[in-house]
């Protein structure tokens, strides 16, 4: 279970977060509009049925919140160190700018492309935005499980792990251990 953000800390300008906090809870109001500075969060959602959906990793300069304390339908928590850094003003229209825009970008993969595609683009895009230089590619710098993997390219935890070792046997990836993944540069279809 996240750790709970200190109601004390919420309206901070600056606020640090431990692995496990969670700045912004699914059917709460939010205290801030914030821009990542530094870390990693993942922002997730739960469905009545109880099932949670992973919608996206955020990192430096990706939106945290909903502006004018509007009720969010996701919860983002952090699972590195990170450091939000409040936004307001004229920088808030351009944050859900690109939010929106990523976020249609992620519609369009869902309805056009198939399972393998949808994999391959959301390591790709891991990796253009996370990766770490390493010989051949860029190596995800997270264990990345395959129920997240499969929730972030919108299948099965099944269809994924097909889609992963195909992914394998065409040279675009390679497992470097559990849950670490090795986007081959060449392979890439985001443009770094």
């Amino acid at each position: 279970m996240a750790e709970r953000l200190p109601r004390s800390q919420e309206p901070l300008p600056l606020v640090p977060l431990r692995a496990g906090q969670a700045p912004i809870r699914q059917g709460e109001r939010c205290a801030s509009f914030w821009r990542v500075g530094s870390g990693m969060l993942i922002a997730s959602a739960v469905g009545d049925d109880g099932r949670e959906l992973t919608l996206d990793v955020l990192g430096p300069g990706d939106a945290v919140g909903e502006p004018c304390g509007e009720v969010s339908l996701i919860t983002v928590r952090a699972i590195r160190p990170s450091r939000l850094e409040a936004v307001s003003g004229p920088a808030v229209a351009g944050l859900l700018a690109h939010r929106a825009r990523r976020r249609e970008t992620l519609a369009c993969d869902l309805a056009w492309l198939g399972v393998d595609e949808r994999v391959a683009r959301r390591l790709d895009d891991l990796a253009v935005r996370f990766g770490r230089p390493a010989p051949g590619g860029l190596s995800i710098p997270f264990r990345l499980t395959q129920d997240v993997l499969a929730s972030l390219a919108g299948t099965s935890r099944e269809s994924a792990n097909r889609a992963l070792r195909r992914l394998v046997r065409a040279g675009r990836i390679s497992v470097t251990d559990r849950g670490r993944y090795l986007v081959h540069r060449h392979r890439l279809t985001v443009a770094p």
